[in-house]
């Protein structure tokens, strides 16, 4: 499961919010920047056409109508982008009896239009019907006569005319958006900084009570996250009192059945029959029965959040006391063990385990005993550990190693020498979702290695 956890980790909340948030920043800056875009372009087809209204006021101005009913137009309308070539701004005047193009519209192919009724106007924008935006206006000229001379004036305007205004607009635009989004992004970075910082108080604070150095979530918290905190802590309290009655349990019980068995013990008659070997010998065997159940039935009770154990400290205060007891092996120790190493579970399953194997190394060995321990992920503290002990003693038959952890997985603790001391390692180990090996060492004896998952704990 840590490999796993390592291949894919899950964002952050805050990186969750951040990204939700600036997609919805961008969307809605982009429709903001489209509806903006849109209403200046219309805006500027606006004033084109107010421009374009006046351009015809000036043709209209400096049209000369005879009495024959032909007319004319100055040469100089009035502005001067109708008198230059290719200026993008055309003009022209149809009437039954001439036409009149302006100047500007030398060498470009407009479109024809009709004469228009007078006192009608007509504006097209450039699409797909038009390449120019056109305006139509008709007007009617009374001859000398009387009579009416229907006249229709047209501006043409080609929308490249309108592109500078467009492009140095919407650069504006986008910058501006841009600039705005960029300070908007920063500002929720900020807001949720400072709104998801008691989040990661109260994250800190629970990485405090699963390395072991507080037992409580302390400090004053928001209202939407007191309740968390007092379901927390109500909920480790109730697990250590828990473990403290069952513990207690367990020693009442261990109390209750050691005196009746000793009683029964004392009581058989002092002779050597077969009768009473067999009553003294399951006395023994209910006595090592229920020493081992209630070791198992301990494991049990182990906190979720255990206190970190320093491994290193524990080794030394079973090896002080094996040296003593085994003073006259004149017992040579070599300790290997990764400073500041520690163990996250019970300090008595840590000690039961050490203890047992390096019984067995000093009783079985030459005198010479070796002991390495470090951590099962150097990334994660609270993986687990890995411990060898080593000795130089006669070692074990290849043909006895599996047989021995079979007796011991099935919980046969009538076996002596290696195999009580053996089951209370395996029941320890298979508590903690570990493992154990027994092989050579290469000081002549056995080596026998286990490994300790503290974060994958399971109940016996």
């Amino acid at each position: 499961m840590s490999e796993k956890r390592k291949q894919r980790r899950p964002l952050s909340l805050q990186l969750r919010l951040l990204v939700l948030a600036a997609l919805l920043l961008m969307v809605s800056l982009g429709l903001v920047g489209v509806a903006l875009d849109a209403a200046f372009h219309r805006s500027s087809e606006a004033g084109l056409q107010a421009r374009m209204e006046s351009l015809v006021y000036l043709v209209l101005a400096a049209i000369e109508v005879s009495d024959d009913g032909s007319f004319q137009v100055g040469n100089e309308p009035g502005d001067p982008r109708l008198g230059q070539p290719g200026s993008g701004f055309y003009a022209s005047a149809l009437g039954d009896r001439g036409r009149w193009m302006s100047p500007s519209s030398l060498a470009v192919s407009l479109p024809g239009l009709p004469v228009i009724n007078a006192g009608e106007q007509h504006f097209e924008t450039a699409g797909a019907d038009s390449a120019f935006y056109t305006l139509q206006y008709g007007v009617s000229w009374e001859l000398s006569n009387g009579s009416m001379l229907p006249l229709s004036v047209n501006i043409y305007v080609d929308p490249q005319v309108l592109q500078p205004e467009l492009k140095a607009f919407r650069n504006g635009l986008w910058k501006s958006l841009g600039t705005a989004g960029l300070i908007l992004v920063l500002a929720q970075v900020v807001l949720l900084a400072l709104g998801l910082k008691p989040l990661r108080r109260i994250t800190e604070h629970i990485a405090d009570l699963e390395s072991g150095e507080s037992d409580r979530l302390e400090g004053d918290y928001p209202r939407e996250l007191e309740t968390l905190k007092r379901n927390i802590n109500h909920l480790l309290d109730t697990e250590k009192a828990n473990q403290e009655r069952y513990r207690n349990a367990l020693d009442s019980l261990a109390h209750s059945l050691k005196t009746p068995l000793s009683v029964i013990g004392a009581s058989l008659p002092a002779d050597n029959s077969a009768k009473n070997a067999a009553i003294e010998h399951s006395v023994g065997d209910m006595q090592r029965l229920i020493a081992t159940r209630l070791q198992r039935a301990a494991i049990s009770t182990r906190r979720s959040m255990a206190q970190a154990v320093e491994v290193e400290p524990q080794v030394e205060r079973v090896l002080q006391s094996l040296k003593r007891v085994y003073s006259h092996k004149m017992i040579s120790t070599d300790v290997n063990i990764t400073p500041g190493l520690t163990f996250f579970g019970e300090q008595r399953d840590l000690l039961e385990v050490a203890g047992n194997l390096l019984d067995n190394a000093c009783k079985y060995g030459e005198g010479r005993v070796r002991i390495s321990a470090c951590g099962l992920d150097a990334q994660d503290p609270r993986a687990g550990i890995s411990m060898v002990v080593e000795d130089n003693g006669p070692g074990i038959a290849d043909h006895e190693r599996e047989s021995l952890l079979q007796r011991g997985v099935r919980g046969d603790e009538r076996v002596e020498g290696h195999g009580l001391g053996l089951a209370i390692v395996l029941e320890l180990v298979s508590a903690y979702d570990g493992d154990i090996e027994i092989g050579q060492s290469d000081l002549g004896g056995a080596r026998i290695s286990v490994r300790l998952r503290s974060t994958h704990v399971t109940t016996a």
